[in-house]
């Protein structure tokens, strides 16, 4: 998903300094206590 975003931000709108962080999610969920909206939240 993060490479889709990257894609359509660096080429198909123009944007030119377009950095994709990959391990972000990954990350945060792996974090015990860590606000997670699920949901209707």
């Amino acid at each position: 998903r993060s490479s889709h975003s990257w894609f359509v931000l660096k080429y198909l709108l123009g944007y030119p300094h377009v950095k994709n962080y990959d391990g972000s999610w990954t990350e945060w969920g792996n974090l015990v206590g860590v606000p997670v909206a699920k949901g209707e939240e």
